[in-house]
């Protein structure tokens, strides 16, 4: 039965990277009753570098005029670099066709949130200049070529940054979901889910971790990490933070035991969301079973002991 509580605007599923968040979004996504606007891609602008959580802090306490605007232009770029990513990577047709709408709605979400255009020359963009640069607009300038008066906008305050990115999102994504859930792959930090969820109006979020041995496997095969030492402070800093989490929007769930204990899981799971657990969804988790305990044969046997030893009430048995 589904329970009596307000469907949530978004479900947002976050990891750590290797965190096994993967199968928890196949599930929602394999559910067929919320609406996964960007199918098979994931949306990180708010903890990308240059992403709403850097723009945040400049609008707030790292504010200074000669910064806002290197700050609109980066974020510009990082925005476009992520939904050209997309199209090069995604096969949903439908997908693609939505990129020039997102793009749009960027540039007006820039607008809205810049104002007081004052051109001048900052310092910092004689430092960004390139050699070359550097030398051609020497040369410009001695043929005669007037340097045009570049840009130099301010950004609003940070509560109304975090309403208009509110609103960004609702426009991109909310008006064609037919009132149901929006469901975001990745939109957020697992590290910090709070605050970099904040864009997003009425949300829930289900946050993954895993066993530790594991995710360093995975590191390793993948993201070609390869200090343990580094590894068990990395892990170790993440779980402290993570205990810091006092939010009751957030559900933490534990990668092994969603596998496992499934029908459990879910229950616990669809509560949270409010959503009914009696929906089938495309999802097996048997296939997932296959990515339990992988370490063994991708980790080092002193290696598995140092992670063992640090962190034993974090590993499956």
């Amino acid at each position: 039965m589904e329970n009596n509580f307000k469907k949530p605007k978004y479900i947002i599923v976050l990891g750590t990277t290797f965190s096994g968040s993967g199968a928890i979004f196949d599930y929602l996504k394999g559910r067929g009753d919320l609406y996964n606007p960007l199918v098979d891609q994931e949306y990180p602008l708010p903890m990308l570098p240059s992403g709403f959580m850097s723009l945040e802090a400049i609008s707030g306490k790292a504010f200074d005029p000669a910064i806002t605007e290197y700050a609109l232009i980066q974020f510009k770029f990082i925005s476009d670099q992520l939904m050209n990513y997309w199209i090069k990577k995604t096969k949903d047709v439908d997908l693609k066709k939505k990129i020039p709408f997102f793009k749009k709605k960027i540039d007006q979400f820039i607008e809205d949130i810049s104002f007081g255009n004052f051109p001048m020359r900052l310092f910092w963009r004689e430092l960004m200049e390139t050699p070359s640069q550097y030398i051609f607009d020497r040369l410009k300038k001695r043929i005669g070529f007037r340097k045009k008066d570049l840009k130099s906008r301010l950004i609003v305050s940070q509560k109304d940054l975090i309403i208009a990115a509110q609103r960004l999102h609702d426009s991109m994504f909310y008006l064609n979901s037919n009132n149901r859930p929006i469901l975001l792959n990745q939109s957020g930090s697992g590290w910090n889910p709070t605050e970099s969820t904040k864009y997003f109006k009425e949300n829930k979020i289900v946050l993954v971790t895993r066993d530790p041995r594991d995710q360093f496997a995975e590191l390793k095969q993948y993201k070609k990490a390869g200090s343990i030492e580094g590894f068990i402070e990395w892990y170790g800093e993440m779980q402290r933070r993570l205990k810091l989490i006092n939010d009751p929007n957030i559900l933490i769930i534990k990668f092994e035991d969603f596998v496992m204990n499934n029908e459990k899981s879910i229950k616990k799971l669809c509560e949270h969301m409010s959503i009914s657990p009696d929906i089938k969804s495309t999802y097996q988790s048997n296939l997932s079973k296959k990515n339990i305990c992988k370490f063994s044969n991708l980790v080092l046997q002193n290696e598995i002991e140092k992670i063992e030893k640090v962190f034993k009430e974090y590993t499956f048995n």
